[in-house]
């Protein structure tokens, strides 16, 4: 296919793209739209999954933190003896 274009000294001829071509295009588009999204969804997932773990290893972190703290259950003193400094 062939389109004439005419300016103001010459008239040039310009090609388009045939049927076959177009739906060779066509085609690779659409698979490389399809190959995008089969590797983008897992890829997805795991960042989410990986992501989830870290946030609870840094919730139970900081649950055994506050419990071992000054205090807490799991401070572990015993025979602390309270002295009132009003004597």
């Amino acid at each position: 296919m062939e389109h004439l274009t005419s300016t103001s000294s010459q008239t040039v001829k310009i090609r388009t793209a045939g049927p076959f071509a177009r739906l060779l295009f066509l085609f690779l588009l659409i698979l490389f739209i399809i190959l995008g999204i089969l590797i983008a969804i897992p890829l997805i997932l795991l960042a989410t999954i990986v992501v989830l773990i870290f946030m609870l290893y840094i919730k139970i972190k900081n649950t055994l933190t506050r419990a071992k703290s000054p205090n807490g259950p799991l401070d572990g003193r015993q025979n602390v003896k309270v002295i009132n400094r009003d004597d």
